[in-house]
């Protein structure tokens, strides 16, 4: 007759602490229909365009997506702050797609706060937008190891009642090259520049066995 007991193999497997934690998740998750990992809304953002002359403008896009299965949410919050070479623009034109959210900024300010959003049950998306640009003598050449003075990520935000999902996103500014000198277009200084050429052939002129020498 097969045993449960302390002796048998199946006894001796429901015996320790581990295998028995086990087995309670499986009946859990199977027999029951118990979920006992749950998946939330996060957060993300990105810029776009990723690369601006300075002075220009690029959109930060805050996205909260809500996965299949998951309820209406209300109250999510976030406070971004902006990395050190750049600011919020003028004019901000804070949008987006998300329902009640409250976001408070200021033009040529660093931090963006948005407060009482609601997202509706999954599966369900919405974005929050503001328009960013550079600081003033602020460049950047690349995004190649994600420059912090320019880069935005999941440390320069704190979440309310939404997952922290934020990746890198890097903004580039190339520095403004210098332009050329004019050169002098008037009909004078070309006249000018003439007769200084002819003198300087005419004194460069030698006179060797009686032929000329340039």
């Amino acid at each position: 007759m097969f045993s449960l007991g302390g002796s048998s193999l199946f006894g001796r497997f429901l015996g320790t602490r581990a295998n028995k934690a086990s087995l309670a998740t499986l009946a859990s998750a199977t027999l029951f229909g118990i979920s006992t990992g749950v998946v939330g809304a996060a957060l993300d953002k990105s810029f776009s365009p990723t690369t601006i002359n300075a002075g220009g403008v690029s959109v930060l896009t805050f996205t909260v997506t809500n996965p299949t299965g998951a309820g209406a949410l209300s109250n999510v919050g976030f406070v971004d702050t902006l990395p050190a070479g750049l600011q919020v623009a003028n004019p901000a034109n804070v949008g987006g797609t998300c329902s009640n959210a409250a976001a408070a900024t200021v033009a040529g300010g660093n931090t963006i706060t948005v407060t009482n959003l609601n997202v509706p049950a999954g599966a369900a998306t919405c974005t929050v937008t503001v328009n960013i640009t550079n600081v003033p003598s602020q460049f950047n050449q690349s995004c190649v190891g994600n420059p912090p003075s320019f880069t935005n990520a999941s440390g320069n935000v704190t979440v309310s009642n939404v997952a922290n999902s934020v990746q890198p996103s890097c903004l580039v500014v190339p520095t403004i090259a210098s332009a050329p000198a004019a050169i002098p277009t008037t009909s004078g200084s070309l006249i000018l520049l003439m007769i200084a050429s002819i003198g300087m052939i005419a004194v460069l002129t030698l006179r060797s066995n009686g032929k000329d020498v340039l």
